[in-house]
């Protein structure tokens, strides 16, 4: 035998190149590369015979031997015969693998056609010798298992491992007499070929939960196609076009042609081949027959599908039964010519298996190729005399060279009848069979494409039923991952419609994460890997590890980690390439490097999933030190070099048994750097994903590291609004932080805790954690720690206790210290918390302080900071007399806010202030909008933002006169408001007068905005006060009671104008100028009061 220096395929002696892969074979051929471990989906068969320790006990032992021997030759030659790859006898009972050692796209389909024909074989052999009576169960069942390349299961080494066998061993044991039984994943991958009857979920030994069996009842038709599913035909009308022209032209010119599909697989050759056929029904006799990758005498079974189709002979047809309806098709050919007649029924009579011919004229073993193909191609043509006809033959990839001549030789006999041949093909066969795809005269090639995104997402909205589906973020995510491959798409979608998980809720907003690639694309992409050599295979595997996109560089380090010469792995690269497995990328992020991405992210999934999980942990430790390697790669492969390392420690500790310790600590610090960096690029939702992840790495021996990284989780969530998960965590967080005497992370928890406790309004809960914070800070050498506590604080004593000028004195002092330490973010902050503060009192004021906060954040780069500036920037121009520049500004900085995720302050202040410009405008409708969008998480903040996103909401559903919807709506902003925040409460209470107005109940209305006023008042917030002094006016010009509203309207004037408010304060002088006596046209009357 000669051994392939590629593939390591065991040749005869005469092959000058590999029956396998086509490698040169030479004498002095270097060893194969040493067998190694992979992980497969592969599918287990267990036969065995039944009875047969009863009647060996009765038996002769020389009897037993006669009993056994022809049971075991027959069923592992069957097995065998399919595909299969011989594991062990264990007693009477057979293991054979499929998907071992190399992959084919069926090997479930396999697995079950050999069951069936161990069953007929059996079948056979007691028919021949009735002593033997024997009998079988058999279970199959399809998983993943470890499997050990170039094993000898014959010389006692194990090949495969992996619960796989344990379960099918199990159904095996559960199956009926001659019945055939199998698992959920055999079974959802071969629905479609076989018929099955549901059965009795077994109680398996040593399984949790029972094990959902099908029993195996026959094989479907295979004389046609087998359809996918009814999906529309998509993006390939102008294919279709051209074969239909071609098929006119050949009935007009009556001439015998090729139409080849040709595309990758899964690009949807079936799919077109089904819409054409489709079209030639009633103008043309269509018979199919599709070729086979496995068995003996296969070399013609699509012709002889093709003529027992024609014939209406049935597969399960016994041989007199089939000779009678061969007999009768022969009768109506009409050829009288009976030397002609003899050569087609001896040819006819060989492919589909009859001893003789029908009339017994002679046995089929006395006719040569030239007549059988000779037969073959008159009876087409006589056939295609009479209508045009068009013979379909599948995957001729998988011919063998012998059909290939035999329709070259239809197609070369001249010839004046419409027969149309139509083939499918991937594009291997062009490099296995040069010239026989053509484009011009009798032959035409179709090339498919795949489908570009608009057209992928239109077959998922098929798919689906939904169009809305096809829009979400898990679509884009399995659109891309696709790469237009209808397959891809049609299988994922079966697969998750099949475990129940294809609803439109479960996937809106998220992305493709931990969806398993379906059985049926695994098994096609494994069998094409396993077609590879071996170097080109490990180069995928290594690739695989990098990632989608990878370096040859890095792919080189991988294989001389593993042991291998360190060499040039681009002409193995090139080879992937022109299988198709990876593209070149014209341009490289990495200098004076190669770069190369896998043509789809499936083909990298499938590779990858079949290194050893503990070879996956080496590998990706190994990239992960090649990358850190890099000139200049700390900052920018921070989040690359974090994953490898994270997924070491994953797939380290999936294994009992990993050969390295997972690297703990230094995936936690790099996930930690992934998050810092996100937090400078402001994608707050990213570095609290990222905070997450070095969380769930570390384990008990990192307390410290742990409580650090909650900490900044905490923030993270606060920022997103996320104030209940941020509360949780912070208070553990105080609690462990203590416990380590950590006083700084004591302190910064406490100080989060204390400002969540005064946007929700717990206000002696937050100066209490706001004292304790500041005492810890003092007792640190963290000079910004002390800072941060500084700015808290004196918001919450301007906010909450009224103390403005003592709060912007702080303020100004803490930026102060700042600018000497040089930490122009810190002073950005102070700028930003002044103008705040002077915002309800000055808005003059805080103009420079807003402008000065912007400046600092554009240098810094800071989204949100110049998002948080502008859209205070937008309340103070449309409050300032520039409303058009305002309601920009804020729109502006609603984009901003939306980028970075920071929905607290997009809430607190964006969306509630153009609420109040479209009020403002006489536009409720808009303010509604505005208002409802804020609302879900505004009720997560709690606090003032929710009571004044209710005040605002009660007014513009009053504005549109939906009464009885504002008022159940401040019901319910009642039962929520925190009684201690006096803001809360005062926002309410203005909700509540503006429905008590609306409602004629002037006493409720006076008695709310007196008690309303009296607190805005306590806090000293002059906007506030302007704007319910200006609500009350309005509501007792409503009332009728003018003499009262002018004096409120002249109050709230006087309070707009010492804050420089002229927006308000213009609108107050024509509602002042418009006031007259008597009650107003549109309001309760003096009476009703």
């Amino acid at each position: 035998m000669r051994t392939c220096p590629a593939c390591g395929t065991e040749n005869p002696e005469k092959a000058r190149f590999c029956l396998e892969c086509g490698t040169a074979l030479v004498d002095a051929a270097p060893p194969p590369l040493p067998p190694g471990e992979e992980r497969k989906v592969i599918t287990a068969v267990f036969v065995d015979l039944v009875g047969s320790t009863a009647r060996s006990e009765q038996l002769d032992p020389e009897d037993v031997k006669a009993l056994v021997a022809p049971y075991h030759a027959r069923v592992r030659a069957e097995l065998e015969g399919h595909g299969g790859t011989f594991e062990k006898f264990s007693g009477d009972a057979i293991l054979t693998l499929f998907g071992t050692p190399k992959a084919h796209e069926d090997d479930p389909e396999r697995a079950i056609r050999a069951g069936l024909a161990v069953r007929r074989a059996l079948a056979e052999l007691n028919a021949e010798d009735e002593w033997l009576d024997l009998h079988i169960r058999i279970g199959i069942h399809t998983g993943e298992a470890l499997i050990m390349l170039g094993a000898r299961p014959s010389e006692g080494e194990w090949s495969a491992a992996g619960d796989v066998l344990n379960t099918a061993a199990r159904i095996q044991s559960a199956a009926p007499i001659d019945g055939i039984l199998v698992g959920r994943t055999t079974y959802l991958a071969t629905k479609d070929a076989f018929s099955f009857k549901a059965a009795e979920p077994m109680q398996a030994k040593g399984k949790a939960e029972p094990v959902e069996v099908w029993e195996v009842v026959g094989t479907q038709d295979e004389a046609g196609p087998r359809p996918r599913g009814e999906t529309a035909l998509i993006g390939r009308e102008a294919e279709l076009d051209e074969l239909l022209a071609f098929c006119d032209s050949l009935v007009e010119e009556r001439f015998t042609g090729l139409a080849a599909i040709v595309g990758a697989p899964g690009v949807g050759k079936s799919r077109l081949l089904l819409e054409l056929v489709g079209r030639l029904e009633g103008r043309f006799d269509v018979h199919w027959g599709k070729c086979l990758s496995y068995g003996e005498g296969i070399t013609y079974w699509p012709i002889m599908e093709i003529f027992k189709s024609a014939a209406g002979i049935l597969q399960s047809d016994d041989r007199e039964t089939s000779a009678k309806r061969l007999d009768a098709f022969l009768e109506t050919l009409g050829t009288e010519d009976l030397d002609e007649l003899r050569t087609i029924a001896s040819a006819l009579s060989n492919l589909i298996g009859i001893p003789t011919t029908p009339r017994g004229t002679y046995t089929t073993s006395d006719i040569s190729q030239a007549e059988l193909h000779w037969g073959i191609r008159r009876a087409l043509e006589i056939l295609a005399r009479e209508k045009p006809m068009a013979v379909i033959v599948e995957d001729l990839h998988w011919a063998e060279p012998t059909l290939l001549e035999l329709i070259s030789y239809v197609l070369g006999e001249e010839s004046d009848v419409p027969l149309l041949l139509v083939g499918t093909a991937r594009p291997e066969l062009e490099d296995d069979a040069p010239g026989f795809l053509g484009r011009e005269g009798q032959r035409r090639t179709i090339e498919l494409q795949t489908l570009g995104p608009e057209q992928a997402a239109a077959l998922l909205t098929d798919l689906t039923g939904d169009a809305a589906f096809a829009e979400t973020r898990f679509a884009e995510g399995l659109i891309a991952n696709a790469g237009g491959n209808p397959l891809f798409i049609e299988e994922t979608v079966r697969m998750l419609r099949e475990e129940g998980l294809l609803e439109l809720e479960r996937w809106q907003g998220e992305e493709m994460r931990d969806v398993p690639v379906p059985t049926s694309v695994q098994g096609l992409i494994s069998s094409r890997l396993d077609r590879l050599a071996i170097k080109e295979k490990q180069l995928a595997h290594h690739a695989a590890v990098v990632g989608a996109v990878f370096w040859a560089g890095a792919v080189a380090h991988l294989g001389a980690q593993e042991g291998a010469a360190r060499e040039d792995p681009r002409p193995g690269l090139t080879e992937l390439e022109r299988r198709d497995f990876v593209a070149h990328l014209k341009a490289s992020s990495v200098a004076d490097d190669e770069e190369y991405a896998f043509k789809h992210i499936l083909m990298r999934d499938v590779a990858y999933g079949q290194v050893p999980k503990g070879r996956r942990a080496q590998l990706h430790l190994g990239f992960s030190e090649w990358v850190k390697s890099l000139p200049s790669s700390a900052d920018e492969f921070v989040e690359i070099v974090a994953w490898h390392l994270e997924q070491a420690c994953v797939l380290s500790r999936e294994v009992a048994r990993s050969p390295i310790q997972p690297p703990t600590s230094e995936a936690a610090a790099a996930l930690a750097d992934a998050a810092r960096r996100a937090e400078r690029r402001e994608s707050l939702r990213e570095a609290h994903r990222y905070y997450t992840r070095a969380l769930e790495v570390l384990d008990d021996r990192h307390d410290e590291l742990r409580f650090e990284l909650r900490l900044r989780r905490a923030e993270m969530a606060m920022m997103l609004g996320q104030l209940k998960e941020a509360c949780e965590e912070l208070l553990e967080v105080a609690e462990n932080a203590s416990r380590l005497d950590r006083t700084d992370i004591e302190s910064e928890a406490l100080l989060l805790l204390g400002d969540i406790d005064q946007r929700q309004g717990r206000i002696p809960e937050a100066h209490q954690r706001l004292t304790e914070a500041e005492r810890l800070a003092s007792l640190t050498e963290d000079g910004s720690l002390r800072i941060k506590v500084a700015f808290v604080f004196a918001t919450f004593v301007g906010d909450y206790q009224g103390r403005h000028d003592d709060a912007i004195e702080r303020l100004r002092a803490a930026i102060a210290t700042v600018e000497k330490n040089g930490d122009p973010a810190l002073v950005a902050e102070g700028h930003l918390r002044i103008a705040a503060l002077l915002m309800s009192r000055d808005l003059a004021a805080a103009e420079p302080e807003l402008r000065r906060c912007l400046e600092l954040a554009s240098d810094l780069g800071s989204h949100r900071m110049e998002a948080e500036a502008t859209s205070w920037l937008g309340m103070t121009a449309y409050l300032r007399g520039r409303p058009e520049e305002g309601e920009r500004l804020c729109l502006q900085a609603r984009t901003w806010f939306e980028r970075t995720g920071d929905t607290y302050f997009q809430v607190q202040n964006v969306n509630l202030g153009l609420a109040i410009f479209a009020l403002d405008d006489g536009r409720p409708e808009e303010a509604e909008a505005w208002l409802r969008e804020a609302l879900p998480v505004a009720l997560q903040i709690g606090g003032w933002a929710m009571v004044f996103t209710y005040w605002r909401l009660a007014e513009s559903l009053v504005a549109q006169d939906r009464l009885d919807d504002a008022r159940e709506l401040v019901a319910f902003a009642a039962r929520s408001a925190p009684e201690e925040d006096a803001g809360g409460r005062a926002g309410l209470l203005m909700a509540e007068a503006a429905v008590a107005t609306a409602s004629y109940e002037s006493t409720a209305a006076a008695t709310a905005f007196a008690e309303a006023l009296r607190l805005f008042e306590e806090l000293n917030r002059p906007i506030d006060l302007a704007d319910a002094r200006l609500a009350l006016g309005r509501s007792l010009r409503a009332f009728g009671d003018v003499a009262g509203a002018r004096t409120e309207l002249e109050r709230a004037r006087a309070l707009f104008s010492r804050i420089d408010a002229t927006t308000r304060r213009d609108a107050i002088d024509r509602e002042l100028a418009e006031l007259v006596e008597g009650p107003a046209p549109a309001g309760p009357s003096i009476e009703q009061r």
